[in-house]
């Protein structure tokens, strides 16, 4: 798991952070998420107006330091794609490499660090960070997991499960932009991340532990040297669970790659 900046993409966790809070009156499209991120669906709903400087003022506190967060995210990084020709041409030589296949529902099974899988998103700009946003959901993700603790009846707990799950999916999403979107010209590597949140105050890399049952195949390259594939293959069998043996060609007549089973 790597701090973003050992990573070559000149652009990562590159985004457009805009903070502070917005007037009431301004009445634009930012007003209008924070208001629906609070429940308003009515930009001009009276309730929404008299109370929202109030509002803003107690959980102005709550808007996150985005470059602290981006610094201390820890992120690693895989491709959807095991027959990906400029995959195995950038990252493993040329198909004198090989690839590790992992199952993603087991690799984050009992892991400390609450870390979760991203698909990565291709864009054509910098993904838009709004601070004030965050913290109003962050105090929506608080306001209902608080009420589910003291609801009198089914239809008031739907209610506030529904307010939590929104919250939860729409905070998801922005951590999702800020760590995972890249630009469009990295489309082609298909990737999906693992990103959890480090306490390390240097940029260091740390290691992720996973269950070893977690690696589905090993996937060696056609042009990987007999006395390393052989090495590799000694080291794999000592596994203590089975591992599939795979080999990525390339495939006659046309410019793709295959994979066979087996070596």
């Amino acid at each position: 798991m790597n701090h973003y900046e050992s990573f070559n993409d000149p652009f990562e966790c590159w985004c457009n952070i805009v903070t502070g809070f917005p007037s009431k009156d301004e009445k634009s499209e930012r007003l209008k998420k924070i208001l629906n991120a609070w429940r308003f669906e009515d930009i001009s709903d009276s309730d929404a107006f008299e109370n929202y400087d109030l509002y803003v003022d107690s959980i102005s506190s709550m808007e996150p330091d985005i470059p602290g967060l981006i610094d201390h995210a820890r992120i690693t990084c895989f491709s959807k794609r095991p027959d990906n020709l400029l995959m195995w041409s950038h990252y493993a030589d040329g198909l004198r490499g090989f690839c590790l296949e992992f199952d993603p529902n087991l690799i984050l099974v009992n892991n400390p660090n609450f870390a979760k899988i991203y698909e990565v998103e291709y864009e054509d700009q910098p993904a838009e960070i709004d601070t004030a946003l965050i913290a109003v959901l962050m105090d929506q993700i608080d306001y209902n997991t608080c009420a589910l603790e003291s609801v009198s009846s089914d239809d008031e707990a739907l209610c506030y499960e529904s307010g939590l799950d929104k919250s939860l999916i729409n905070s998801n999403e922005i951590y999702m932009k800020m760590l995972a979107t890249k630009p469009l010209d990295w489309k082609y590597e298909e990737e999906i991340r693992i990103i959890y949140q480090s306490f390390c105050e240097k940029k260091s890399g740390q290691f992720l532990k996973y269950p070893p049952q977690a690696i589905k195949s090993v996937i060696f390259g056609e042009k990987m040297s007999e006395k390393q594939r052989d090495a590799l293959k000694v080291l794999f069998e000592l596994h203590p669970y089975p591992i599939a043996f795979k080999t990525a060609k390339r495939e006659k007549g046309s410019f793709g790659v295959i994979l066979d089973s087996g070596i």
